[in-house]
């Protein structure tokens, strides 16, 4: 076995950006960790980068072009998408010139090399590109008026800070190199003071946690401002000589006093000394602003006293001080090389209104759209009009891992590399250091980098010269300010380089605006923050979640249903119960969630993570508003207003369904998973581990009995059958409907008469059926769409019941699905099966791990398992589509 160990750099959407350390055994990469020679990340990262070898080789990854036919996806070859691309390109830009072309470049990758991306499409003419922002927009522009130019403390210097506030700002979830300097803080008897309207992680290692109403941070920040002026403790220095507009600022201070700015803020006054005291007697404090405060109308209401309250505290240019947001991920690259300058007039549609700008776009429409590196449909605000968008185009293309939201819209799919499968550079939106992006594997199947994908469509085009150069040659020209800096492409390949860059910005008391002074905020309208609808009670805010950057997630690690968090006396005013099924509404939309209630929550707010998609029904963009930021032209998601009902009672919400699991091996997956999804309430037995087999079918409206690598005729080796299979007759017998996956649909066979034999060799992988004429007609089967290859597993099948009728035939095992009875469905293959269970099946049958099949191993050659995992995310994503319509059809059953 060879082992190396190769340096590299996350590139994802975080301001860590950790130095990484691949390990790869034969080939393949078997562990992530971090890199102990990093001088700012030290060895540490997160849980989920760890797990991100997952996704690296998840079943759902696309690694091989798609085409979309007659509404189908289609396997292709790379000449063939990029041929359809370039002549679309083309064709678009003769007859309506280069602006009906959109391109949308999002964040999810911010290397070197993907400059070149819109370097691309000035080339062609000047495509319509966006402006604005999802995320920080806000926060710099407001930073900017302050300071002139944000720079932000270096993260080292924190060590330096007597106590730290964390203003929205999770570190735990999002920021993991941070933790260890709080910790620090707080060993050396520090405080750390978490400000945040939801209960974050990062709650667990603060030591006071203030939870002020959404959107009335700066509220909060003037009244401790006040109390620092009423303690004679400001920095006069400051004031007088390094700032300007104070008497503007102190006008507004004056023109309310501490408990009304706490009354607004909605916090009681002892929060204001809180803050007030550790600034003044915890000095230095430094304060670290979070995202979370960008996404408001108004944000630079809340960032601009924030700012003002360090100047008046005297903690701006100060080691261990400083109002710290952000670094500038693109300073050490030559921005030239986006080309902007190519067609500086061009047209720009804005971020937050992406959906209604596509839309409303004129002379020329957009007819074309291409995505790289983001998830519009699922990240951007009033997806149902991004939706419209997209399909309003005549052709979109989009470039990335997996088939999310928006690569469900597209009609062309480039499978991209992931960070371990390419070279670049990576600077950070977190710290001062450039890291190597070093190519740790060969990539995955057919997928290339977006430089290649690039390069080889430039190819296609009159100026592909202007674009054929190495990776490595292009690096040396774009990161020429970093090669001013002292260093080399060849250096930083072995290892971070810290860029020039202060310590501590502002130190000499001199900031980059026209006067050189700080510019405090001078208007202030607080009727601005003060909008309240009776009619939707909450600010619903989308949190970033633990487990996950973003929407970087496959559709099988989605729960059935989203989880929100309500205050528990407003759950109980609302009549809504803690773990049950409730519906979200704004007037955008609405959307089904389970309740979680927390008698901490503020009382005014619906929290959830953001990042879940729209097809798993995650999607609470669908929810939310579509404007911009008064500043910076951020997205104030958090704008969005919502009410909490309960569901209504239509016969499927509520529904009580037992699922019978033969086998810890053998999960409910998409089936049990879209039940849930409809609002069922799932109650799950294992009768292997014990539990018993209820006597009949009261309390129970439906029946789903799983598969498992039993016999279904010995009921020596499992006692619990006879119960079971009467229970199956009882359901049907009370017209109750009943649901048998593989050894379920068996045992359903045998319930009703049938008998069950052994096949000659073993059905295994996924296998083509078609419906019978029973089955078109059928109001399960008839209506879930065409049939799809879908999965089996077993060595055993079935004789028909007497009545039976077979509505899916196949061909080297006849009796596929049949109905019997009043409501009874027995499907012999898996459609059930995710990507999760079916990597897991696949690996261990492959390996002869499962003793049960062990003897049919032979049957199957490693090129089929090759040839089947090539063609897993086409093959899981139809069974996936074809399982959550039979699911629903089969609830619609009386």
């Amino acid at each position: 076995m060879s082992q190396r160990k190769i340096v590299t750099t996350c590139t994802r959407d975080c301001p860590n950006s950790c130095g990484l350390i691949a390990t790869v055994e034969d080939g393949r990469l078997v562990k992530l960790s971090g890199d102990p020679a990093h001088p700012l990340t030290g060895g540490v990262a997160c849980h989920k980068t760890a797990k991100y070898i997952k996704r690296v080789y998840s079943a759902e990854r696309i690694t091989h072009p798609l085409r979309k036919v007659d509404g189908r996806w289609r396997r292709a070859t790379w000449d063939e998408v990029l041929d359809l691309v370039a002549d679309k390109l083309k064709s678009v830009v003769a007859e309506s010139g280069p602006e009906a072309v959109l391109y949308y470049q999002g964040y999810g990758e911010r290397t070197a090399l993907k400059l070149l991306n819109k370097y691309f499409f000035n080339l062609l003419g000047g495509a319509t590109t966006m402006r604005g922002s999802l995320c920080g927009g806000a926060g710099q522009g407001a930073q900017n008026l302050d300071f002139g130019e944000r720079v932000s403390h270096d993260p080292l210097d924190h060590f330096n800070s007597k106590s730290m506030i964390l203003w929205a700002r999770n570190p735990v979830s999002t920021n993991i190199s941070l933790v260890k300097i709080a910790k620090d803080i707080k060993k050396r008897g520090g405080r750390v003071v978490v400000i945040d309207p939801a209960r974050s992680m990062s709650v667990n290692i603060a030591t006071h946690h203030v939870r002020p109403k959404p959107g009335r941070d700066g509220c909060l920040a003037m009244a401790a401002a006040k109390l620092i002026l009423e303690a004679g403790a400001e920095d006069r220095d400051f004031i007088e000589n390094r700032a300007e507009g104070w008497a503007e600022y102190k006008a507004i201070l004056d023109s309310f006093s501490v408990p009304e700015l706490c009354a607004l803020a909605g916090v009681p006054v002892t929060d204001a000394e809180l803050l007030a005291d550790t600034l003044m007697n915890q000095f230095p404090t430094s304060i670290l602003l979070g995202w979370g405060l960008h996404r408001h109308e108004y944000a630079h209401y809340a960032i601009r006293p924030i700012d003002a309250l360090g100047g008046i505290a005297g903690i701006l240019g100060v080691s261990g001080g400083g109002v710290s947001q952000g670094f500038e991920e693109y300073g050490p690259y030559d921005q030239a090389w986006w080309g902007d300058h190519l067609h500086p007039d061009h047209r720009t549609l804005l971020i937050p209104r992406v959906g209604e700008e596509i839309l409303s776009a004129r002379d020329p429409e957009i007819r074309m759209i291409v995505v790289t590196a983001g998830n519009p449909v699922c990240m951007a605000p009033n997806a149902d009009r991004i939706l419209q968008g997209f399909n309003k185009a005549e052709m979109v293309v989009y470039s990335g891992h997996f088939m999310d939201d928006t690569a469900e819209l597209a009609d062309i799919f480039l499978p991209a590399t992931t960070f371990l499968e390419e070279d670049d550079l990576m600077a950070s939106y977190g710290h001062n250091f450039v890291g190597p992006v070093n190519r740790a594997i060969e990539p995955v199947g057919e997928t290339k980098s977006e430089f290649q994908m690039f390069q080889e469509l430039a190819a296609r085009f009159p100026f592909a010269l202007q674009y054929q150069r190495s990776a490595d040659d292009w690096l040396r020209i774009i990161c020429t300010p970093l090669w001013d800096q002292g260093t080399d492409l060849e250096s930083v390949r072995k290892g971070p380089f810290r860029l020039e860059a202060p310590m501590v910005p502002y130190a000499d008391g001199v900031f980059p605006t026209e006067s050189g002074r700080f510019r405090f905020m001078t208007e202030f309208d607080p009727a601005a923050l003060q909008r309240e609808d009776p009619e939707y009670p909450y600010k619903l805010l989308t949190i970033a979640p633990h487990g996950y950057i973003c929407s970087e997630r496959t559709l099988a690690e989605h729960d059935a249903l989203p989880t929100v968090v309500l205050n528990t006396a407003e759950a109980h005013r609302g009549g809504v119960l803690d773990g049950g099924h409730v519906v979200v509404r704004s007037p955008y939309g609405r959307l089904m969630a389970l309740l979680k209630v927390d008698e901490a929550m503020r009382s005014d707010v619906l929290i959830t993570e953001r990042g879940g998609w729209n097809k798993a029904g995650h999607g609470f963009n669908l929810l939310t508003r579509d404007i911009p930021s008064i500043v910076g032209q951020g997205t104030p998601f958090y704008e969005t207003r919502v009410t909490v009902e309960p569901c209504p009672q239509d016969g499927i919400i509520g529904s009580r369904v037992l699922v019978v699991q033969n086998s810890s091996q053998s999960p409910g997956g998409n089936f049990t998973k879209e039940l849930a999804r409809q609002g069922c309430l799932l109650t799950a037995i294992l009768p292997t581990q014990g539990d018993p087999i209820p006597e009949n079918a009261d309390g129970y409206d439906r029946l789903v009995v799983l598969g498992g690598p039993q016999h279904a005729f010995d009921d020596q080796a499992s006692p619990h059958f006879p119960a079971l299979m009467r229970l199956m007759r009882e359901f049907d017998r009370t017209g109750k409907p009943v649901a048998g996956i593989c050894l379920g649909c068996q045992l359903l066979a045998r319930a009703h008469g049938g008998a069950v034999w052994t096949l000659p060799e073993l059905e295994f992988g996924f296998v083509r059926h078609a419906l019978t004429g029973a089955g078109e007609q059928d109001p399960v089967l008839g209506q879930a769409g065409p049939v799809p290859p879908l999965m089996e597993f077993h060595e055993d099948s079935f004789d028909l019941p007497e009545g039976a009728e077979l509505l899916v035939r196949g061909d080297s095992c006849a009796n596929q699905c049949f109905k019997v009875g009043k409501a009874s469905y027995g499907f012999q293959f898996h459609l059930e099966m995710d990507s999760l269970t079916a990597d897991e099946w696949f690996d261990e049958f492959q390996r002869g791990d499962i003793d049960t099949y062990a003897q049919y191993r032979s049957q199957f050659t490693d090129e089929f398992f090759a040839d089947t995992r090539s063609r897993f995310p086409l093959l899981i994503q139809q069974s996936a589509d074809f399982c959550r319509n039979v699911a629903k059809n089969w609830l619609r059953l009386k």
